[in-house]
């Protein structure tokens, strides 16, 4: 006669994942699978490329100028790294194992936020050790260097906040990158390019609404302001096409996640 086993349940008051070990997890996910290593791979050959070439020059690049060159050849590679780090378990069906460990959806979203956004820190501080040690070497200028820092870095978050946004929202890798890279750069201002040109067409010489609403809703028009001192309407602008392009789809994003059927 075999004896009976008493029957299991779930220990409700069991501590749950602690959240710093699911940002670290998420961490794991940028350096130990293949599609972030190969583009970590590539943003690194860009890197070479422009050190090599800002070595080379006869006259010696300043800081400013070298950081902005080095923050423009990641910034794609950082975008399309935080999409990857959203929507490649979605695409796998691997959600469904991520949501069966941590129940809390909210969590498992921030933790990739927080995930994200460290990993575009740690990006950004290679840029500026990078441009230092270019200038330094080549006895380049320092002139400038708090106001490139500060339009470098916010361009950045920007970016990795939109690229989060559209990721979240879009859930797909394929679509969120098309999202990502060519409704702001390319849609937007193409539209508010043409439609002003037939305003203008209409209504004479002078700016359109077009061109005014540009400074507000066009992010590319909008992050030209960071290259120079900003007042309170260049902070409204950057407040509004923030709240346009990262607030909205991330907030629809959220609420698709947390209500989404997972199969």
């Amino acid at each position: 006669m075999t004896a009976s086993r008493p029957p299991r349940t779930i220990d409700m008051s069991a501590p749950g994942i602690p959240f710093t070990r699911a940002v670290a997890v998420e961490l794991r996910k940028l350096v130990d699978t293949r599609g972030p290593l190969i583009l970590l791979g590539l943003a690194a050959l860009v890197w070479a490329v422009i050190l090599v070439i800002a070595l080379s020059q006869s006259t010696p690049m300043g800081f400013a100028e070298l950081l902005e060159v080095f923050g423009g050849g990641s910034r794609i590679f950082v975008g399309v790294l935080t999409i990857v780090l959203v929507t490649a378990e979605w695409g796998q069906r691997a959600v469904l194992t991520v949501f069966t460990l941590e129940p809390r959806r909210e969590r498992v979203i921030a933790a990739k936020l927080g995930a994200a956004l460290l990993g575009a820190s740690a990006l950004f501080m290679s840029s500026l050790a990078l441009a230092a040690t270019a200038t330094v070497i080549r006895g380049g200028s320092f002139a400038g260097a708090g106001a490139a820092v500060r339009s470098v870095g916010i361009h950045g978050l920007f970016d990795v906040l939109l690229a989060f946004a559209m990721a979240i929202v879009v859930l797909n890798t394929a679509g969120a990158v098309v999202a990502y890279l060519v409704l702001p750069e390319i849609v937007v201002p193409a539209v508010l390019f043409f439609g002003g040109l037939i305003v203008r067409d209409e209504s004479g010489d002078g700016p359109t609404v077009f061109d005014r609403a540009a400074d507000w809703v066009s992010p590319p028009r909008m992050l030209k302001v960071l290259d120079h001192a900003m007042g309170a309407q260049e902070w409204a602008q950057l407040l509004v096409c923030t709240v346009l392009w990262i607030g909205l789809p991330g907030l629809l994003g959220v609420y698709r996640v947390l209500k989404a059927e997972v199969k």
